[in-house]
């Protein structure tokens, strides 16, 4: 399929991009996992990278910091390769010394970072404020929940103030208002200044805080744009009519299902379509779905089922 795009950053000739991966291809072993990958995050805004598993979005990240280096193309954060001071890494594997405190493990990535010493308190101070974390600033990272443990990882990736945010899976194994705490951190970041490349499975996360999405299989991107914007272009008006089973449908309710234009899921347990009249297939298949104990809906597509969509014509 070709590639769809909804709009480009609204970038500050006068202020360099935060990162710019231009005809990449990079990986780990002889195949490539990214193939002529071209990506550009602006000062100021925040990019999610969305794709299932294996698409290459953790192999993106790590060019992004300069961590695996590019077969061809190239890779700049600001006005330069990355490199540290000018980076902050959040990786999806929390990077904290678990015997020390959140504070401790802030500061010393502020002294890494470079931070003059005198500078370094408030620094400190002021990430932990900013993803909530200063109640449980000064207790061992080995006793805190994954919640806190992601506070205190993002922390220590703001401490330096960097030029780019990278945030990988930021919100794995956090509770709702913990969620909102780290949005509202991403946002102050790229209000700043910063530019941040999100890589997230949060739908809801990534609808709240990206301006702009891209959606990457098979190590390309196969879209980029604004959130809305994507999905208007993709579905139009379609609504997605679901039907979850608690089971696998009886041959006859398959065939009445199937024979209504909804295709199964692998386990046989979820029956949908897109279209739209999905208000009208919902009332047709309801008399099945109700005889198989099942549950009927009807609602907008969203991001996962829009990186469903593209992957899936892409194949």
């Amino acid at each position: 399929m070709s590639f769809i795009s909804s709009g480009r950053p609204n970038l500050d000739a006068s202020v360099a991009p935060a990162l710019v991966l231009k005809d990449v291809e990079a990986g780990y072993g002889e195949g490539p996992v990214l193939r002529d990958f071209n990506l550009t995050v602006a000062a100021g805004e925040v990019y999610a990278l969305l794709g299932p598993n294996g698409a290459g979005k953790s192999t993106a990240a790590r060019v992004a910091c300069g961590l695996i280096p590019v077969r061809r193309g190239r890779a700049t954060a600001g006005e330069g390769a990355p490199r540290r001071g000018r980076i902050g890494l959040a990786p999806q594997d929390c990077a904290l010394f678990p015997a020390l405190t959140p504070r401790e493990n802030v500061a010393a990535v502020a002294a890494l970072c470079g931070l003059p010493r005198s500078n370094r308190p408030a620094a400190v101070e002021r990430a932990l404020a900013l993803t909530g974390c200063a109640p449980r600033a000064d207790e061992p990272v080995h006793s805190l929940s994954g919640g806190w443990r992601r506070r205190a990882n993002l922390s220590a990736a703001l401490v330096g103030r960097p030029r780019l945010l990278i945030a990988d899976e930021p919100t794995e194994g956090v509770d709702a208002a913990a969620r909102v705490v780290l949005s509202s951190a991403l946002r102050e970041a790229v209000q700043a200044g910063a530019g941040c490349l999100l890589i997230s499975h949060d739908e809801a996360f990534v609808s709240e805080t990206a301006d702009r999405i891209g959606v990457l299989a098979q190590g390309r991107l196969l879209a980029e744009g604004p959130p809305k914007a994507l999905l208007r272009q993709a579905f139009g008006l379609a609504r997605l009519l679901v039907v979850k089973l608690p089971r696998p449908a009886s041959r006859p309710a398959a065939s009445r299902f199937a024979q209504s234009g909804l295709a199964p899921s692998k386990d046989g347990l979820e029956w949908r379509l897109l279209c739209e009249d999905a208000l009208g297939a919902a009332q047709r298949v309801s008399p099945e779905a109700d005889a198989e104990g099942g549950e009927v809906a009807v609602r907008r597509p969203g991001l996962d089922d829009l990186v469903a969509h593209l992957s899936d014509a892409s194949s």
